[in-house]
C-alpha cells in the first residue's frame, strides 16, 4: 500500500507541490517580519532626540541600522558651514569612543563620490554613501556603510538605505535647528553678561577716581609725619601705612589703566614683572580662595616688546580660569612657569599656567578660543575672555596654547617673541 501510495505522490506531485507551499509560506513570512522590523527601524529614528551631540546621535542611529542592514562601521557626515566631519561608528563601539575624521583636505562642496573615497581610504573598507538633502533638496549631509566585502548588501538593502537616509535627514535638520535656537538664546545670554561686565567696569573706574584723590592725601600727610616720627614706634607703623597706601595706589592706577578702551603703545618689558604687577592686582582673591601657587622662575629671560595692560590682560585671564576650574578640589594648586623656547631658531618668553583641575574634554579643547564658547555655568562666564587673550596674543606676534586632560590638569602657555626674535611692531 506504502509502495502505491508513494508512486501516486511521484506521479501526481502533491507532496513537491507542499514542499513548494511551505516553502513560499516561509519566504513570505520572513519578508514581512522583514518589513515589520524595517518598519520599526524608520519608528526609532523618527524619535531621534534633537540635544543629543553628533556622537550620540551618530550612535543612535547606528545601532538602529544594525537592525536591518549588514556593515563593519557607520558614518554620519556633515556639512556646517565650511567644515565637513564625519562621525564613524564600529560594530564594537560604545558611544564615548566615536570617531571623528575632519575633512579638511575636500573641498568646500564634497560631493557624495569625494566622501565616499576619503572615507573608504581612511578605514580601508569598501563604503556605500548616500546623500541627506533638507527640506529645500540642498545636500547637506551623507551616510555611508563600510563593509569588508564588495556587494554586501543587495540591491533591496540599498533602496531602504535611501529611506532611513531621508527619515534621518528629517531628524538631523531637527537637531541642526534646535543648536541654531540654542546658539542664539546662549549669545544672547552672554552678551547681556558681557554688557553687565562692561558697566561694572565703568563702575569700577569710577570708584578708583574716587578713591584716588583721598589716598593721595593720606600718602602725603603720613610722609609730612614721617619727618618728625622716623625711629621711634609710631615711626614703624607710619611707614606701615605708607606702604600700604602706595600698594593701594599701585593697584588703583593699574585698574584705571586695565579699564581704558584706546590704542596701546608697545615697550621693552620683563616677564617677571608684569607677572609681580599682575600678582598686585588679583594675588588676594587667589589667596582668599585657598589656593596655592607654585612659582618656577626660568634664569636670564629675554625682555620682548609688547604693551604692558594688554598682556597683563591675557595673564589675569588665564590665572582666574585656573581658579575657577580649583573651585571643587580638595588640593588645589595653580603652578607658574617661565622660561625660555626655542621656535624656529628664534628665542620665546613663554609665561604657563596649570591647574590641577577638572580639565577640558578633547573634544571641545579645539573650540575654547572660539567667541562666546564657554564650558562655565550658565551666567558664570562671557566666553570672550580667550577669544580676546589669543587675539592680544597674535597682535603681538606670540602664541596662546592649551593642552588637558579631563579629571587631571589644564595647561596654557603664553609664548611672547625675546627681544632680537622677530621684528618689533608698534
Amino acid at each position: 500500500m506504502s509502495e502505491k501510495q508513494e508512486l501516486i505522490d511521484l506521479l501526481t506531485g502533491i507532496k513537491s507541490s507542499r514542499k513548494s507551499y511551505y516553502h513560499e509560506l516561509n519566504q513570505a513570512i520572513l519578508e514581512l517580519q522583514l518589513k515589520n522590523k524595517q518598519l520599526e527601524v524608520i519608528n526609532q529614528l523618527t524619535r531621534l532626540q534633537v540635544n543629543l551631540s553628533w556622537e550620540e546621535a551618530s550612535y543612535y542611529i547606528a545601532v538602529q541600522v544594525g537592525q536591518v542592514l549588514s556593515f563593519t562601521c557607520f558614518a554620519l557626515t556633515l556639512m556646517e558651514g565650511k567644515t565637513t566631519s564625519s562621525y564613524i561608528v564600529s560594530t564594537d563601539t560604545s558611544p564615548s569612543s566615536v570617531q571623528t575624521l575632519r575633512f579638511s583636505e575636500l573641498e568646500n562642496k564634497p560631493t557624495l563620490s569625494t566622501v565616499n573615497r576619503f572615507i573608504e581610504e581612511h578605514q580601508g573598507s569598501t563604503g556605500t554613501t548616500v546623500t541627506m538633502r533638507n527640506h529645500v533638496g540642498q545636500v547637506f549631509g551623507f551616510l555611508t556603510l563600510l563593509h569588508r566585502e564588495t556587494n554586501a548588501n543587495t540591491h533591496e538593502d540599498l533602496l531602504f538605505f535611501h529611506r532611513i537616509a531621508e527619515q534621518v535627514a528629517v531628524s538631523v535638520e531637527n537637531i541642526l535647528l534646535f543648536k541654531d535656537v540654542s546658539d542664539k538664546v546662549k549669545i544672547e545670554a552672554q552678551l547681556l553678561q558681557s554688557a553687565k561686565l562692561a558697566a561694572i567696569g565703568e563702575m569700577a573706574a569710577g570708584i578708583a577716581h574716587e578713591l584716588n584723590s583721598p589716598l593721595t592725601a593720606i600718602l602725603g600727610n603720613v610722609q609730612l609725619l614721617l619727618r618728625e616720627f622716623k625711629e621711634d614706634r609710631p615711626g614703624k607703623m607710619l611707614q606701615d601705612i605708607y606702604q600700604c597706601g602706595v600698594r593701594s595706589k599701585k593697584i588703583i592706577q593699574n585698574l584705571l589703566v586695565f579699564s581704558r578702551q584706546e590704542e596701546f603703545t608697545f615697550e621693552d618689558l620683563s616677564l617677571h614683572d608684569l607677572i609681580e604687577d599682575v600678582f598686585s592686582l588679583i594675588g588676594y582673591q587667589l589667596k582668599v580662595s585657598g589656593i596655592p601657587v607654585e612659582k618656577r622662575w626660568g634664569e636670564s629671560l629675554p625682555l620682548f616688546r609688547g604693551n604692558r595692560y594688554q598682556i597683563e590682560q591675557v595673564m589675569i585671564n588665564l590665572l582666574l580660569n585656573a581658579k575657577d576650574a580649583l573651585q571643587q578640589e580638595k588640593e588645589p594648586v595653580i603652578t607658574i612657569e617661565t622660561k625660555v623656547v626655542k621656535k624656529d631658531s628664534k628665542p620665546y618668553v613663554s609665561f604657563s599656567v596649570r591647574d590641577n583641575g577638572t580639565g577640558i574634554d578633547e573634544k571641545i579643547l579645539p573650540q575654547i578660543f572660539n567667541p562666546f564658547f564657554t564650558t562655565k555655568e550658565h551666567m558664570k562666564g562671557t566666553g570672550l575672555g580667550l577669544s580676546v587673550s589669543l587675539g592680544i596674543v597674535q597682535a603681538h606676534h606670540g602664541m596662546l596654547v592649551a593642552e588637558s586632560r579631563k579629571g587631571e590638569y589644564t595647561k596654557f602657555t603664553l609664548m611672547l617673541p625675546g627681544k632680537g626674535g622677530v621684528d618689533d611692531h608698534e
